[in-house]
């Protein structure tokens, strides 16, 4: 994926330009604040296919600690259960 760097000021006169290549030319554009990366322009698709990724990662990462518990499923889903309805 192609990929441009752009100031804050720069981007606040190209947003439509920017956000058409996103979405046109499967571009992302890093924008800059200071010389500094603070935000990302990047096609829909790929932030879609990022957070998906993402919450495999989370879910895997759950399960591997609770497999390292030794309890059951069910002994994990009334627990959190309990936490849950302390939190109402």
């Amino acid at each position: 994926m192609k990929s441009t760097t752009i100031s804050v000021a720069e981007g606040k006169k190209s947003l439509s330009r920017l956000v058409e290549d996103a979405y046109r030319k499967n571009e992302e554009t890093v924008i800059t604040k200071r010389g500094k990366p603070v935000a990302v322009i990047v096609p829909y698709e790929e932030y879609k296919r990022k957070k998906k990724l993402e919450g495999k990662r989370k879910i895997m990462e759950a399960r591997e600690a609770f497999l390292g518990t030794g309890l059951s499923a069910t002994e994990i889903f009334k627990e959190s259960k309990k936490q849950r309805e302390k939190r109402s």
